[in-house]
Formats: C-alpha cells, sequence, structure tokens
C-alpha cells in the first residue's frame, strides 16, 4: 500500500506487483491475494513526534548552578589568625590558592606591625586618696 496524498491510495500484492489504486471514500472492493479488501478511511501521519520534558527547567538550573560554583572555585581566599599569648603573639593562616603568595603577603603584612621590645611599663593608679 502507497498512499502519496491520502487522496488515492495504490496497492500492490505480496510480490510487488501493481494491483490497483482506490480512494478511501470509494468503498470499491479490490482482491489481493485472494482477500477482498475495502479501504474506508486514511490517516495520516508523519515521522516527527511533538513531547515535552518537564524535567528540561531543571536540568538547566542544574547546569547553572555547575557553572557558578565552576566559577567559584577559581576565587582565592585567604585566612589570618593572631593569638597572644601574654608578650608573645602567634600569626597563622591558611588560603585555598596562590601558597607563595600569600606567604609573601603575610611577611608585608608582618613587617608593618610594630615590635614592642623591652618596653614594659608600670601603670600607677594616680586616683587621689583621702587622709
Amino acid at each position: 500500500m502507497l498512499a502519496r496524498d491520502l487522496q488515492s491510495i495504490v496497492l500492490y500484492d505480496q510480490d510487488g506487483k501493481f494491483v490497483g489504486v482506490r480512494r478511501p471514500s470509494s468503498k470499491l472492493p479490490i482482491e489481493i491475494n485472494g482477500n477482498e479488501i475495502v479501504i474506508e478511511d486514511a490517516i495520516g501521519s508523519t515521522g516527527l513526534d511533538l513531547k515535552t520534558d518537564p524535567g528540561v527547567p531543571i536540568v538547566y538550573a542544574g547546569f547553572g548552578a555547575l557553572m557558578l560554583t565552576t566559577c567559584i572555585s577559581y576565587l582565592s581566599h585567604s585566612q589570618i589568625w593572631a593569638l597572644q599569648d601574654g608578650s608573645t603573639v602567634v600569626v597563622g593562616g591558611k588560603t585555598n590558592r596562590a601558597k607563595l603568595e600569600f606567604s609573601e603577603e603575610m611577611n608585608r603584612l608582618l613587617d608593618k606591625v610594630p615590635e614592642l621590645i623591652g618596653t614594659s611599663e608600670k601603670v600607677v593608679d594616680s586616683k587621689p586618696t583621702a587622709t
């Protein structure tokens, strides 16, 4: 069976020999290999399918989040701590990137901090006392 424009249908037998042409509305029977066939209607079909996929926005949102976190992973952040124990100050820090640059930056920062060497002063309470 071959229908090019759905107005007329060309029929062939099992061997591929032409048997005849019929219109779907004609209701005329045609015999093919001992069987009488009447074509009542022809329904067209294309190879195209229209479909919706409700998960597409979720996939796009996940892709966007992946791109955002990938860009954020290239940012550098550093932390510096200082702990005072009596007259001693211990300074430390960490970074996620550029470790050599962080070390140099830390040294430059600590060079700007003044050192107090042997300047322990006694603080005297100067409140007047009543006698």
